[in-house]
């Protein structure tokens, strides 16, 4: 009884990695960037199933292009696995323009940011309130709160200089990504400069590895500051980043 228990236990564990084809699996290639009909084509090779599950419009982007997939690449999945995937629309989604007027910078920025649009850059306007939203545009073109336009539009906000000569302390972006360091900057009444990329690699994966004017310096509002963005390996070389930073507080032109 013993001998037959143990054949059936071994027997039926086999035929459990059989169905569930344990151990085998397809290391599932990254076609981020991609045409669909890429992943699609590869999919019924390896019988595999794709689904369309959203569309954004992304200008950068040829429409049909994949902008996220799940799972990710160079994941292992098994066949008949389900890949869901978003791509990119040939037509732009609109959002309504917020009002902005009367805000403050920052309340300004983060309404942008909550309403899918982006911001192109910071304009001081003459007014009696430092830093109060008195309008906004899209390139020269002033749009009235409430207009439709296209999503990831990049919004002119134009602030009151106040009176009296007002500065603005630049803050310390070394170590954020792409898409938080200009809205850091931003924020304090300050635009990006010259940005540079350091290396090969994909510009949504760098962080700021320089910034000049560094942070604590004093500059006009509106003023820019230039930003490399590169690989950041470790904290031990985000805090020799920071350092170096600290010690140039000067508003010239960087050299690189």
């Amino acid at each position: 009884m013993a001998i037959v228990s143990v054949a059936i236990f071994w027997l039926t564990i086999q035929l459990l990695k059989l169905y569930t084809r344990h151990g085998q699996f397809i290391l599932l290639p990254d076609f981020v960037g991609k045409p669909l009909q890429e992943l699609v084509q590869y999919a019924d090779e390896k019988d595999l199933k794709v689904i369309v599950i959203d569309s954004l419009y992304d200008e950068s982007r040829q429409p049909g292009t994949i902008l996220v997939m799940d799972p990710a690449g160079n994941t292992g999945v098994k066949t008949g696995r389900k890949i869901y995937v978003t791509i990119s629309s040939s037509t732009p989604d609109y959002v309504p323009m917020p009002n902005l007027r009367e805000l403050s910078l920052r309340q300004a920025v983060e309404t942008v940011m909550q309403a899918g649009l982006k911001i192109d850059y910071v304009s001081y306007v003459p007014g009696p309130f430092f830093n109060s939203v008195a309008g906004q545009r899209i390139g020269t073109k002033t749009v009235r709160a409430g207009e439709m336009i296209p999503r990831n539009s990049k919004i002119v906000i134009m602030v009151e200089e106040g009176e009296g000569g007002s500065t603005v302390s630049v803050p310390d972006v070394i170590g954020l990504p792409v898409s938080e360091a200009p809205y850091a900057l931003f924020r304090q009444g300050l635009n990006v400069g010259r940005t540079s990329l350091q290396g090969d690699i994909p510009l949504d994966s760098a962080r700021v590895i320089r910034q000049q004017p560094g942070p604590g310096a004093v500059l006009s509002p509106g003023s820019s500051v230039s930003l490399v963005y590169g690989k950041v390996k470790n904290a031990k070389e985000l805090d020799r980043l920071r350092k170096s930073a600290a010690s140039d507080t000067t508003n010239q032109e960087p050299e690189f």
